[in-house]
């Protein structure tokens, strides 16, 4: 607490005299800081990927209005101090335009003093944290349903299969704890509560206890709220320990993410919610542009649900910025993504007020079946 409060004092004296981050030398640099090499590198590496590669394919053509896009990545390791560190870094020396695709709902709650201070546009943070929408922080825009809307949807699903006692596995932080809210809301619609939770420490794979402390309540449904490596660490332990509860994840596992790190056997089953549309439908648009994007700068990601958010996330900066005026300025984009109104991404409409900074709200459903996450229809 000391820490934070010695932070916003720091920013309160250096945030004024900062110069503005422009467009210098033709180059828009968007600043990026998220777990590269951490616990969740393959959610911060996959929005690095998306992102880049969208900007390489309007480079290519060009740039937005004359001007080449540059994305400066920072690696936070999934730490909250090394968060905002970098972040500090990108504004102060590297004079970001703005900021995508950062990682962590702690991270990026932890980043807003920053933003704030910095009036610093900040771009599809990677969570659906119901502190980041609401209230609506003027600088954070949303490309991506929210956490709520995601657990509402699996919820719904498991009661129509016939789940009734529904237990939650959660990482002890703001995204466990938004998971776990999260469901209590859903299962309540359902005139359901939940049954048993288990919990574990952040960054850490102990989740043997917190298995232990779900299967008290004797579950036919269990929500894994934690990013990939511990949620499959808890799935393998539950499979092995015969546990027959039907279990689901979001977004935030990190799709195919965790169905590696599970493996085969027992992640058959699983559901998982996305905020991205079915990657194998080339009809739409959107999909078939990033898809071709990042082929061709794929590194050792490929075209995931994740990199497929990034490169989502970049299309919509490369929208404000066209809007934003030549050179562009931080509040004319800011004013550009609160002008959008049924702005087509390519089959996905994004629209933005003051008032709501989120822009759209679809989230999918899948399964595993053979090692493969497949549409539930």
């Amino acid at each position: 607490m000391r820490k934070m409060i010695f932070l916003t004092v720091v920013l309160m004296m250096i945030a004024p005299t900062a110069q503005a981050a422009g467009a210098a030398g033709g180059v828009i640099k968007i600043g990026m800081v998220n777990d590269q090499s951490g616990a969740n590198k393959g959610s911060g590496r996959g929005m690095k990927v998306g992102v880049d590669a969208y900007f390489k394919a309007i480079n290519a053509k060009g740039g937005v209005n004359g001007r080449k896009l540059e994305l400066v990545a920072m690696d936070d390791q999934m730490t909250t101090d090394k968060t905002i560190d970098c972040l500090l870094k990108l504004a102060d020396e590297q004079k970001v335009f703005a900021v995508v695709g950062s990682v962590g709902t702690s991270n990026c709650v932890a980043s807003l003093p920053v933003v704030k201070e910095y009036k610093l546009p900040y771009i599809n943070p990677r969570t659906g944290a119901t502190e980041l929408r609401t209230p609506v922080v003027r600088e954070v825009f949303h490309v991506r349903a929210s956490y709520q809307q995601e657990v509402d949807r699996i919820v719904d699903q498991l009661v129509k299969q016939g789940a009734k006692r529904f237990a939650v596995f959660y990482q002890n932080d703001g995204l466990g704890t938004d998971i776990l809210a999260s469901t209590e809301k859903a299962v309540k619609r359902h005139g359901l509560s939940v049954v048993s939770k288990g919990s574990f420490e952040r960054n850490t794979v102990a989740v043997t206890a917190g298995l232990a402390s779900i299967m008290e309540g004797k579950p036919d449904a269990i929500i894994v709220g934690a990013v990939y490596k511990p949620g499959a660490e808890f799935i393998k332990l539950a499979r092995k320990e015969g546990v027959t509860a039907r279990l689901a994840s979001g977004s935030f596992a990190g799709g195919m993410n965790l169905v590696k790190a599970v493996g085969p056997e027992a992640a058959e089953g699983v559901i998982m919610s996305q905020v991205v549309p079915e990657l194998d439908d080339l009809s739409l648009p959107i999909t078939k542009e990033c898809k071709e994007a990042i082929e061709k700068s794929p590194e050792e990601v490929g075209f995931n649900s994740v990199s497929m958010e990034g490169c989502m996330a970049a299309k919509s900066i490369v929208m404000a910025l066209e809007k934003a005026g030549n050179p562009p300025t931080q509040a004319g984009f800011i004013q550009a993504y609160e002008a959008m109104k049924d702005a087509d991404m390519g089959g996905i409409k994004l629209t933005f007020t003051p008032q709501d900074h989120q822009g759209q709200d679809n989230v999918y459903l899948q399964i595993v079946k053979g090692n493969q996450l497949v549409s539930m229809k």
